[in-house]
């Protein structure tokens, strides 16, 4: 049987976050990511910290929660779009730590991850080829 992949079969990360439960200073988490990208920062959904003098080219989003609005306390860690792809490209090559994400008192889990399919069509696909596709 052949080994499967993201690659093999058409397939992007389009949405990976994360949850860091607990962890109520977000300037951590995004002084440690903005090696690789530009944190854009909210608390309980307001603009927070501005990392304007950071110009790269791709972005992670960092919502933080602080209990106030009946949610959890904690942060979210979000790469959507292109800027998922290059947080996956990054782990592939071994080029991000994961230490990154890590904090002793706080339980990193894994939230959401979206993947998206584009494939050409073609006269001799059918319904049945991809309904395989989908259950291998």
């Amino acid at each position: 049987m052949k080994s499967l992949n993201f690659d093999s079969e058409n397939l992007a990360l389009d949405w990976i976050s994360f949850n860091l439960e607990g962890l109520i200073n977000p300037r951590v988490i995004a002084d440690r990511l903005s090696k690789h990208f530009t944190p854009h920062v909210l608390i309980d959904d307001v603009p927070w910290i501005g990392y304007h003098g950071l110009n790269k080219k791709y972005k992670v989003f960092i919502r933080q929660y602080s209990g106030s609005k009946g949610y959890w306390v904690g942060a979210k860690v979000i790469f959507s779009g292109k800027n998922a792809s290059y947080f996956y490209e990054l782990i592939k090559t071994k080029k991000i730590n994961w230490n990154l994400l890590k904090f002793d008192q706080h339980t990193l889990s894994l939230s959401r991850i979206d993947l998206c399919f584009s494939r050409f069509n073609c006269f001799n696909h059918t319904t049945n080829l991809f309904d395989e596709f989908l259950i291998n």
